[in-house]
């Protein structure tokens, strides 16, 4: 085994806090000679597990969360996240200088294209964070008519209300592709609010995921009624442009929260009741065929050939 990729001894753990250690040693072990990524959650590595399925030879992802430690009693008081990934690369950076096989890769969040770039390039990673630049999280590359539509006809056998929706795809593609449409325009206030928010006061909550897009406005002069109202509404509204004109409907706004939410209750006017945060699996099997230039930079990010999955 070459001495970048030797094992690595409980002694060498000792950077790591206690009521991880066992469990990342054992991970890692477990990895052997593959790069080891580390992600935000358990969702988030179903998902890479999938997308990257031809990759799994030479890649592994860890959860930070330690979700299944958790449901095995141990590592209660972990919360994966992206602080989580951020901080043990930065204690793998510098206290194994030498093993560069170790990455973290992270979602966007509330975070402008710059803020990003600058996160990225600080030293303390060593050019080994990986965020994704296109949307918000990695449940908003679900958003897509052709991936929905796919899902909602593999689903089409077990939920029999959905067979008469399918009947004319035509028709059904153009009502998901609206629905999308509408909902991703609420996104972009969605986001437009959220940075406001941001900028008068980081301390405050985002809006939730119910609110009706009409109330937006309303709701985030409440929530900032602190400060004058004109101040708040030209923020705003610079936000939104700013969106539109760059193309960001999905880089401010949670696709897991906001727009999960409000599909499920479109097509429950269908009186079809799916939720999708619970079919995450099989929306990744999907997004697979659909990828983004995303997941393809984060192969070459780490060294690996798209073409090779």
């Amino acid at each position: 085994m070459s001495p970048m990729f030797h094992a690595i001894s409980d002694a060498r753990f000792d950077f790591i806090e206690v009521e991880l250690r066992n469990e990342l040693r054992t991970l890692i072990m477990k990895a052997g000679r593959k790069k080891v990524v580390f992600v935000e959650g358990y969702d988030d590595k179903i998902i890479f597990d999938i997308v990257y399925k031809g990759c799994l030879g030479r890649l592994h992802f860890i959860d930070t969360s330690m979700e299944q430690a958790k449901r095995g009693g141990s590592c209660e008081t972990i919360t994966g996240g992206c602080e989580t990934v951020k901080n043990l690369l930065k204690k793998f950076v510098s206290h194994l200088p030498n093993e560069k096989h170790f990455y973290g890769v992270i979602d966007r969040d509330l975070n402008l294209d710059e803020e990003i770039e600058s996160e990225k390039s600080l030293p303390c990673y060593d050019g080994r964070l990986f965020i994704f630049f296109e949307r918000y999280t990695l449940e908003n590359y679900f958003i897509e008519t052709d991936i929905l539509c796919d899902f909602l006809h593999d689903k089409s056998m077990d939920i029999k209300r959905l067979i008469p929706l399918l009947s004319d795809e035509g028709e059904f593609s153009k009502y998901i592709a609206g629905t999308v449409d509408e909902i991703s325009d609420c996104l972009t206030r969605i986001g437009a609010a959220n940075l406001t928010i941001r900028s008068f006061d980081d301390e405050k909550k985002f809006l939730e995921r119910t609110i009706n897009c009409a109330e937006i406005e309303e709701r985030l002069l409440n929530r900032l009624n602190d400060f004058p109202e004109n101040d708040v509404i030209c923020q705003f509204n610079c936000f939104e442009t700013f969106i539109r004109q760059n193309n960001g409907t999905q880089k401010f706004a949670s696709g897991k929260e906001y727009f999960s939410y409000q599909f499920n209750q479109h097509l429950k006017s269908k009186r079809v009741d799916i939720q999708l945060n619970n079919h995450k699996s099989e929306l990744a099997k999907i997004l697979k065929e659909y990828l983004s230039d995303d997941f393809r930079h984060l192969l070459s990010f780490i060294g690996e050939s798209p073409d090779r999955q």
